[in-house]
């Protein structure tokens, strides 16, 4: 990828000067060796993007001077995709390809089945992370707005905060992402549901759903869906629901 962006938590006017943290720094300085007159581009994670250019690098800091800012607006599509707690390596892989693909929201929970569910501390320090790599995987794919990142300790509080949000009955579609029979074509609920404009998406655990927690998705109005005719693993399972909404959804949506 030839063009390259970088975070810069609040993006001023054009014509002001500012200096990027040390790290974003070294990387802009060191590894990638842009110097004085280089042109950059920011981001805030708000939606605001600016281009910039290089004037110097003092005690360890770039500093740039804004030269152009603007606000891209949010999707018209929000995703919201709904995880049990997995295994970390896994669970970095699907934040990073989440946030490629434009997710929304991202929701954690455990799950019955969730192998690796983590509470008190280390769950700060879980999130803390995956906000650093939606931060780098907002940068590498140029895209304008975080998402969401929560959790929850258990599907019972999940049901809480979708209630928070009652859905729309032409506005929403929920899916559930499931390998037991029957399920639907997520083309065809596309055809049926063409201007959704939020979609909640469950997929998981690595064990698979347990027959009480499918009946409950479904009780609150989430269809199990086919994503395709192979077993998926869970990082792949997250990736493929998200490209579904990316083609179907969201391309279509902006024809």
């Amino acid at each position: 990828m030839t063009r390259r962006w970088f975070f810069y938590e609040s993006l001023e006017a054009p014509g002001v000067t500012v200096c990027l943290n040390p790290e974003v720094s070294h990387h802009v300085w060191r590894v990638l060796r842009h110097r004085p007159h280089d042109a950059v581009e920011l981001c805030d994670g708000q939606g605001r993007k600016a281009r910039a250019i290089i004037r110097e690098y003092r005690q360890g800091r770039v500093v740039l001077e804004i030269m152009q800012v603007w606000q891209e607006p949010r999707e018209a599509i929000n995703t919201v995709l709904l995880i049990p707690w997995a295994r970390s390596d896994r669970m970095d892989l699907v934040v990073r390809q989440a946030v490629e693909l434009g997710v929304g929201e991202l929701w954690f929970f455990a799950s019955e089945r969730s192998q690796y569910s983590v509470h008190g501390t280390q769950k700060e320090k879980r999130l803390k992370r995956y906000h650093k790599i939606a931060l780098e995987a907002l940068c590498q794919c140029g895209g304008a707005w975080l998402p969401i990142v929560c959790s929850e300790d258990s599907l019972e509080d999940v049901w809480v905060r979708l209630e928070e949000r009652p859905p729309n009955a032409v506005n929403e579609i929920r899916l559930l992402a499931c390998e037991a029979e029957p399920r639907e074509n997520l083309l065809a609920l596309h055809d049926r549901y063409p201007l959704a404009h939020r979609i909640v998406a469950a997929v998981g655990p690595e064990g698979g759903w347990t027959d009480g927690e499918r009946q409950a998705f479904q009780a609150r109005g989430f269809i199990p869906v086919s994503l395709g005719k192979h077993v998926l693993r869970f990082e792949t399972a997250c990736t493929a629901v998200l490209a579904a909404v990316e083609v179907l959804w969201k391309q279509a949506f902006h024809k």
